[in-house]
């Protein structure tokens, strides 16, 4: 492989990040090149630290989601940047995608669970009217608002809940990011 040709390929491979973000990192592969030849080193030299454009591409992308994720806490870039990060490995299979649905998963259904307990009053209200029976409908009433201040409370911390994963599993997925290109240097 030529030095055109590791760019050619890491550009193809790059075209989904936005224009300015791609010539940038063009860029600074350019300026490392660059470097590495004036200090003496052979294009195939330099071209083998730096590795594959497949590989790096993948770890670009990741990196640029997860940037993303974090500027603009939105869970379709962490989903992004989850996938991403699936790509870079079967280490990452295991202990990204199991952890991260998981959590999910959890967090979907408590959010569920808190809104059926938010709900409860109007489901009570509206038996009462049918039922006509007043005496047992207001204690019904009673225990489903109770009910529903029990699911606003849960509804508020899982709320609160998902923002702390939020930030959690973005930093673990930059630290998983780390530990792969730590990884992939020593090889």
């Amino acid at each position: 492989m030529t030095k055109d040709d590791f760019f050619n390929e890491l550009q193809r491979r790059l075209e989904k990040l936005p224009a300015t973000e791609r010539e940038e990192i063009l860029a600074d592969y350019e300026e490392h090149f660059q470097h590495a030849q004036f200090e003496g080193k052979e294009e195939q030299e330099i071209l083998a630290s730096l590795g594959s454009p497949r590989k790096l591409s993948k770890e670009l992308l990741a990196d640029y989601y997860l940037g993303q994720a974090k500027e603009k806490n939105s869970y379709a870039n962490l989903l992004r940047a989850v996938f991403k990060t699936l790509g870079l490995g079967f280490f990452n299979l295991i202990f990204v995608i199991g952890p991260f649905l998981a959590v999910i998963g959890v967090l979907l259904a408590l959010m569920v669970v808190s809104v059926a307990l938010i709900l409860t009053p109007f489901a009570m209200i509206g038996s009462a009217i049918w039922i006509h029976d007043w005496l047992l409908s207001l204690l019904g009433i009673f225990i489903t608002f109770m009910l529903a201040g029990i699911g606003l409370m849960l509804g508020a911390g899982v709320i609160r809940f998902s923002k702390a994963f939020y930030r959690w599993f973005t930093n673990y997925l930059q630290s998983n990011l780390r530990l792969i290109r730590g990884v992939q240097k020593n090889e």
